[in-house]
């Protein structure tokens, strides 16, 4: 018991003994207790957040390494997407004010971010659950699941303002850009644009994770709007970054309207494309101005480098049609970000000697060879020649960088190059700016004088190119000299030209009339500064003796051949009198004559003629222009008096005065300026008298013992004078002439014929001995003959010595056939035709009629003698022509209805009634006399017309200013100007 109760003291005092407790079913509920513990952690570890940390508490610590945490703060990166063998990842940077953390989301996370729109852009502020990895230099960050990714703040904008230009202060921001792409860029990060405003260029990027999903196509010169915030890169250059690709807007530059020039100055801010010719290009601030016209307005549009070189300088030239688009500036000019050729032009190659300053801004294309290379900076400098003149070649480092290996290997002094851009003026020298490394063309070999090649004009074309290098061409007129300056003329323009030049004109060999090619500069549409002297066409000029010189040839150019009869020596001056006309050789020239004649000598001189004491002188101005006559082998030159004393064969040039028939001879009388001689001549060298009669300067080689001739050239042919048969009188004895008409009677005497030949103006005697050859000749035949005149019995009668010169029509019925024209080319001999006349032209020495008839129409030619006066009878009258097959002439002229010349004002003759005639009248207001002709410009107050009028057809008239005059002539063309050509001198009335 004792035992019992200490027990119970163990207890606290006072208290009552408890009830004794089964403790064995602890065990169940602490586990239970445990259990629940455990569970309730666990949701609380489930829901609670990983910690927020510092950048710089985690960034290297190797502690950190797979931890999860969270991260805060603003997004200062473009997000750059990776994409390796399909699988995306994106890396953004993130900044909390400590430092700098990069978060990576890998595939597939990186595909849905996309999807949902949900890629952080810079300026957003995020909160990012991640897991560290750190390494031993760099720390970053993976996002593992996105809604570990919260937008805390996201900078974006439905309507945001408009901006033309950004600064650093406007950093994160969110604004938009409109304006013209000038350059596209495929950087790492994106495409990166080149925006011009029309105030500013504006870098825009559009970030490579918009364009996984979406196709942007994007070129040089498309419009654009772009809204994004406002990014730094590097920390200071400022860009948009676009963020939402549907906001993003393009309009493709092709699409922009067009306006006319005009107008387009009036749409200031406006993108529009602009079409004209290419004026001119020059440089302005950092870009080029292109100026387009319409003819009537011009306009410019300022373009960047790479966007002008677009047009290629060879095939693109001035006056090619080009369009351009761009915005409108505050200053009405077009910011021009797209060129698009319309209709090229490709320039020519210029000498550079023809490039003056008045074509600065053309686009031209020069050739030469390299004679020196300058590098200034990394611009090149070429000094090129290509021996009508030195340039400079101005090439831009832009340009140079686009040189093929090929250009920069060939680029060498001495060698030769071709280069194509615009003319522009650098400190008074013209140079050549080439815009684009395609404009050089470096040809690894020395440039050929052959290649040059200047603008090939003509007399009526000198007033385009004034102050031009030209090749010009035309007919030599004559030359003459005036202070120290040798001047040819040239189809009316007066040309100076060196004396080395002039030592290409031989006058021996080139007379007037000599197709001329002079390389010049055009100083006014009638003179040019002649720099080089071609004979392109010699006309072969016409021996004359002494005594045709007279003062009415001055300045043309003349061969003479006659014997000295004196030399002097005039202070080194030559003085050579051939016959009676003094001959005058210029010191410069007299000191290289390599043979200086003698008294006596036969001698060929060729020069100029000028006045001198009022007489006429032959001026030599090249020494080859003085060498003795002769002919080689034996024969020698002689004149008419040397005959007599001459011993061996010998030649003359000499004028047919007339013929006769002396059994068993025919005796021709030839003249010179020293005298008259009758010389032997077999009928078989006597020329067809219808081609060349009496009056033809002839080519004769002569005995001298027995005074025949033993051979006969003619020099100029003067055909027989066709006259009417009643015309025909023994003052005629000796000369030849022609006729046409009807045979009337035939009579045979032994083997020779006697015809009666009559027109209707009376009849006359025609005599064929047997030696002039067969012919078929029966009465009622029309014919054409030609011979010379004799006496016989008392009465005049015309002897032909030759069957050639007798023209027989063919008719079953012994008259002349009448055909149609649509039978003319099957018709032979005579022919008649009745036409309507249509049209008349110029054809030396003769004239073309174009005629017409119910079958058809033909061109005729037709002597001047035989056209009626176009006062009475013109274009529109009905003619009865005799036409000779043969000869392809018209022989005989009969007005059957006559249609006198319509009046015309002076003003209204145009190309539209080429070839007719008319009548006008009107005061001469210029007027120029040539060696052969006259032109005149008439004015009725109606408009300017000029006159030509050759002076075969002038006859005795002169010509003044404010002379007043009635002219009746066919409408012609001579090198684009309209004129009115008379062809008789009743055609012409002087008031």
């Amino acid at each position: 018991m004792a035992g019992m109760e200490s027990e119970k003291r163990l207890y606290y005092h006072g208290l009552k003994e408890q009830k004794k407790l089964d403790v064995s079913r602890l065990k169940y509920l602490s586990l239970l207790i445990s259990i629940i513990g455990v569970a309730v952690l666990l949701v609380a570890a489930q829901t609670a957040q990983a910690p927020l940390i510092k950048v710089n508490d985690v960034y290297g610590s190797y502690l950190m390494n797979y931890a999860v945490v969270r991260i805060n703060g603003t997004v200062v990166s473009v997000p750059y997407v990776s994409d390796t063998g399909g699988r995306i990842s994106i890396t953004f940077t993130v900044d909390d004010g400590t430092g700098q953390i990069d978060v990576r989301v890998y595939s597939p996370l990186a595909e849905e971010m996309i999807a949902k729109n949900l890629v952080p852009f810079p300026g957003d502020n995020v909160t990012a659950e991640v897991q560290l990895r750190v390494r031993e230099t760099y720390t970053y960050a993976i996002l593992q699941y996105l809604d570990g990714l919260e937008f805390v703040s996201k900078v974006y904008s439905d309507s945001p303002e408009k901006v033309s230009s950004l600064t650093p202060e406007m950093a994160n921001l969110y604004v938009a850009v409109e304006g013209i792409v000038t350059q596209v860029s495929n950087v790492s990060s994106g495409l990166l644009l080149t925006v011009d405003t029309g105030e500013s260029e504006v870098a825009v990027l559009v970030p490579r994770v918009l364009l996984v999903e979406n196709n942007v196509t994007l070129k040089t010169g498309d419009t654009v709007y772009a809204p994004g915030i406002v990014y730094l890169y590097k920390g200071s250059s400022p860009e948009i970054v676009v963020r939402d690709i549907d906001k993003f807007h393009i309009t493709p530059i092709e699409e922009a309207p067009e306006v006319p020039l005009a107008e387009a100055s009036n749409y200031i801010g406006m993108v529009l494309s602009v079409k004209g010719e290419l004026a001119g290009i020059s440089y302005e601030s950092g870009r080029y101005v292109l100026t387009l016209t319409d003819g009537t307005n011009y306009f410019d549009a300022l373009l960047p480098r790479d966007v002008l070189a677009k047009l290629d300088p060879f095939e693109v030239g001035t006056e090619s049609v080009v369009k351009v688009a761009g915005r409108i500036g505050d200053d009405g000019r077009l910011v021009g970000a797209y060129v698009e050729v319309i209709e090229p032009n490709a320039p020519k190659v210029i000498p550079i000697g023809a490039l003056t300053e008045d074509m600065r801004g053309q686009i031209v294309i020069v050739r030469g060879n390299i004679e020196e290379i300058t590098t200034i900076g990394s611009n090149l400098k070429l000094y090129i020649d290509d021996g009508t003149g030195k340039l400079v070649v101005f090439i831009p480092s832009a340009s140079v960088a686009e040189f093929s290996n090929m250009t920069k290997d060939n680029l060498q002094t001495g060698l030769g190059v071709e280069v194509a851009g615009y003319l522009d003026q650098y400190r008074n020298e013209l140079e050549v700016v080439v815009y684009t490394g395609n404009g050089v063309h470096a040809l690894g070999r020395p440039l050929e004088e052959s290649e040059i090649e200047l603008p090939q004009v003509t007399a009526d074309e000198l007033d385009s190119y004034v102050g031009s290098l030209v090749d010009f061409t035309g007919s030599l007129e004559g030359i003459t000299y005036e202070n120290y300056t040798y001047y040819l003329k040239i189809d009316g323009v007066t040309v100076s030209i060196p004396k080395e030049a002039l030592m290409n004109l031989n006058p021996l060999e080139v007379g007037t009339g000599s197709e001329v090619k002079v390389m010049g500069l055009v100083v006014s549409a009638t003179e040019v500064r002649g720099k080089d002297l071609t004979i392109v066409k010699p006309v072969e000029p016409t021996p004359m003796s002494p005594s045709e010189i007279t003062l009415e040839m001055r300045g043309q150019l003349v061969l003479v051949i006659g014997k000295v009869t004196d030399v002097a020596n005039l202070s080194g001056n030559l003085k050579i009198v051939v016959g009676d006309l003094p001959v005058f050789v210029p010191r410069s020239t007299a000191n290289e004559l390599s043979y200086v004649p003698e008294v006596g000598d036969v001698v060929k001189v060729g020069g100029y003629v000028e006045e001198y004491r009022g007489e006429p002188e032959v001026v030599v101005f090249t020494p080859n222009a003085v060498v003795k006559a002769e002919l080689g082998g034996e024969a020698q030159f002689v004149t008419v008096s040397d005959l007599k004393t001459a011993q061996g064969l010998v030649w003359l040039v000499v004028k047919w005065d007339t013929l006769a028939y002396e059994k068993p001879n025919y005796i021709m009388s030839i003249r010179d300026e020293t005298g008259k001689a009758s010389l032997v001549v077999d009928r078989t060298l006597l020329p067809n008298p219808l081609e060349a009669g009496t009056g033809s300067e002839l080519k004769v080689t002569v005995d001298p013992t027995t005074m025949e001739i033993t051979t006969l050239e003619v020099v100029k042919a003067v055909p027989a004078e066709l006259i009417s048969t009643g015309s025909v009188s023994l003052s005629l004895s000796g000369k030849t002439v022609a006729v046409n008409g009807t045979v009337i009677s035939v009579v045979q005497l032994g083997t020779s014929l006697k015809l009666m030949v009559d027109d209707g103006s009376g009849e006359v005697a025609v005599f064929i001995p047997s030696t002039a050859g067969s012919v078929e000749v029966r009465k009622g035949n029309k014919v054409l003959i030609a011979g010379y005149v004799e006496e016989y019995n008392g009465e005049p009668e015309i002897v032909v010595y030759t069957a050639d010169a007798i023209r027989v029509a063919e008719s079953s019925q012994g008259e002349i056939q009448t055909v149609t024209l649509s039978e003319l080319e099957g018709a032979s001999g005579l022919v008649n035709l009745t036409v309507t006349w249509d049209a008349l032209a110029y054809k030396g020495p003769e004239y073309i009629m174009n005629v017409s008839d119910d079958t058809g129409s033909a061109s005729l030619l037709v002597s001047k003698d035989l056209l009626p006066n176009p006062f009475d009878a013109g274009t529109g009258s009905v003619l009865e022509l005799t036409y000779d097959t043969d000869s392809g002439m018209v022989v005989s002229l009969k007005v059957i209805r006559a249609e006198p010349s319509p009046e015309v004002k002076t003003g209204d003759v145009s190309a539209d009634i080429m070839g007719r005639t008319v009548i006008v009248s009107g005061t001469i207001v210029d007027l120029y006399e040539g060696s052969t002709f006259f032109k005149l410009t008439i004015d009725d107050g109606s408009g300017e017309l000029v006159i030509f009028i050759p002076k075969s057809a002038a006859g005795d008239k002169t010509f003044s200013k404010g002379q007043v005059v009635r002219i009746a002539g066919y409408v012609t063309e001579y090198k684009g100007t309209i004129e009115v050509v008379p062809y008789m001198s009743d055609a012409i009335i002087v008031e």
